[in-house]
């Protein structure tokens, strides 16, 4: 729980994102995703495509958010507008 409050407390746009999926979609982002873009593209496909945990389990498996970096992968635009300022090394 403390790792959870420390992840995010600095970050008010995540805790309304948070709030708004099941606890074990957050701890599923939360153990499974290194960086905090990563955590926030997974709570925005997981809330606005309205995913089942196992969905959820699937699409960070398959590595979907390194994905839709690259550009191989067609998410809607809702999803990937705060990324698309991104620049990858």
């Amino acid at each position: 729980m403390k790792q959870f409050y420390e992840s995010y407390k600095d970050s008010p746009k995540l805790s309304t994102l948070l709030r708004e999926i099941s606890w074990s979609h957050n701890l599923s982002i939360f153990s499974r995703c290194k960086t905090t873009e990563e955590r926030e593209f997974y709570l925005r496909i997981a809330k606005n495509e309205n995913y089942s945990f196992r969905e959820l389990e699937r699409q960070i498996t398959s590595g979907i958010f390194e994905r839709t970096m690259i550009g191989n992968s067609k998410v809607s635009t809702a999803l990937t507008y705060p990324f698309s300022k991104l620049t990858i090394l």
